[in-house]
């Protein structure tokens, strides 16, 4: 389901409960996660929010964003303000108006992605962390750290997609320092098997997710499964 507003926007939204919270080649929390985003889509424009926590209180995220897509999403280019509150963060995570570079707890996340065709699905990503906590040991500058992927959907068959991603991290500024805002070093640090399934509980359509991801950078690995309760 989907809401059409008067002037031809639409409204989405859509709620997971997942074993963690990974992205980019980390596993940013464990336990009982929940994520959810509410967003206003327009022809080509679009923007919305995204929350994230976990049963425990020890993660809490809360984030805002604004897109542009280009006709069958081809080309989407994204711009995220990313604002992680969890109590024990060993950043400033207490000044949620606070955009002085050298002192915030946010960090702004500018994302493309570019799908070649549709008969050869492989979409290219390129993304980096321009402004915010992303800091050099000194605290005198910003790195610039960027994440660049590969993803292509291995299988389309019915309810079941499987998709295969590989993920390279690296800092436009090193400042000599070998980590990067993703990963302890520059190099491949994501490598992932992504798999969703959606099965049919009397009325309802219950997706489920599996994800393996392993990150070579730092010799670790992790599972997730999700559930999506709702979206429309």
């Amino acid at each position: 389901m989907i809401f059409h507003f008067v002037n031809g926007q639409e409204f989405h939204s859509k709620f997971n409960l997942s074993n963690n919270h990974l992205w980019r080649g980390m596993e940013v929390t464990s336990g009982l996660v929940y994520t959810g985003h509410l967003q206003l889509e327009g022809e080509n424009f679009y923007g919305g929010f995204w929350v994230g926590g976990n049963t425990s209180g020890s993660y809490k995220e809360f984030d805002h964003y604004i897109g542009y897509k280009t006709k069958n999403d081809r080309i989407k280019i994204e711009l995220w303000d990313i604002y992680n509150f969890s109590p024990d963060a060993t950043y400033n995570n207490k000044e949620y108006f606070n955009y002085s570079a050298a002192t915030t707890g946010r960090f702004w996340d500018f994302r493309t992605y570019y799908t070649i065709s549709e008969k050869f699905p492989l979409q290219v990503s390129w993304n980096f962390v321009m402004f915010g906590r992303d800091r050099n040991i000194e605290n005198s500058g910003n790195k610039y750290s960027y994440f660049t992927s590969l993803e292509y959907p291995l299988i389309r068959k019915d309810d079941l997609e499987v998709r295969g991603r590989v993920g390279y991290a690296d800092a436009i500024n090193s400042y000599n320092e070998k980590a990067n805002f993703f990963s302890s070093n520059n190099g491949i640090n994501e490598v992932s098997l992504i798999i969703s399934k959606k099965y049919a509980i009397g009325n309802f359509t219950i997706p489920l997710g599996f994800w393996a991801m392993w990150n070579p950078v730092d010799n670790k690995a992790y599972i997730q499964l999700s559930l999506q309760l709702f979206s429309f």
